[in-house]
């Protein structure tokens, strides 16, 4: 008779305790948006660059995709005619890896990047989704618009319950690149 009240209590305690230490870990992290400044401060280099292919390969024992891109201008330090950007996930065969928030690359595909060093000394982007900037063109206008990586899905805000965007969009690609040189300007007048 003791074993089975003791196989019905132990499992309730465990559930019990369980329960209580659930919530605190259930609670999400809420990272905050760099400013243009911070991601500039943050990059090593800030190019405008073309996707011109994908390689995926092992490495470290994780799969990554390797997009060499043509650097058509340098907008903050120096780079490479051609430069390969890591980012961890990709797919192998039937293995598939995707880490979420990852950039991804089409060849054709026309970006600003903000760019910094591995420790294993690749180069990667600054803030991943916060990093990258879409380029696309104005048929009608002839115009060049950028928008972030981050801006293009909206965010879940829990405060009001609804889904806000956050990020920089369609801004005219002249206006980015001034604003970049303006901060990179300042960063270098701080030193």
């Amino acid at each position: 008779m003791m074993k089975v009240a003791c196989g019905h209590v132990i499992p309730f305690i465990c559930l019990t305790a369980f329960g209580l230490l659930l919530p605190p870990l259930a609670e999400s992290t809420t990272l905050a948006q760099l400013s243009l400044d911070q991601l500039v401060n943050s990059a090593h280099a800030v190019v405008r660059a073309k996707a011109i292919s994908n390689e995926r390969l092992w490495h470290d024992g994780e799969i990554w995709t390797v997009t060499t891109f043509l650097v058509i201008e340098n907008w903050k330090g120096s780079s490479t005619p051609e430069i390969a950007v890591w980012m961890i996930g990709g797919q192998m065969g039937r293995i598939m890896s995707f880490v979420p928030g990852a950039p991804r690359f089409r060849p054709g595909e026309e970006t600003v990047l903000f760019l910094e060093p591995t420790r294993t000394g690749e180069m990667s982007i600054t803030a991943w989704g916060e990093g990258t900037f879409r380029v696309h063109f104005d048929a009608r206008t002839g115009e060049s618009f950028a928008t972030q990586d981050t801006a293009i899905a909206p965010e879940y805000e829990p405060a009001t319950h609804s889904f806000q965007h956050s990020g920089i969009r369609n801004w005219p690609l002249a206006v980015l690149k001034m604003r970049v040189l303006e901060a990179t300007s300042a960063q270098g007048s701080t030193k």
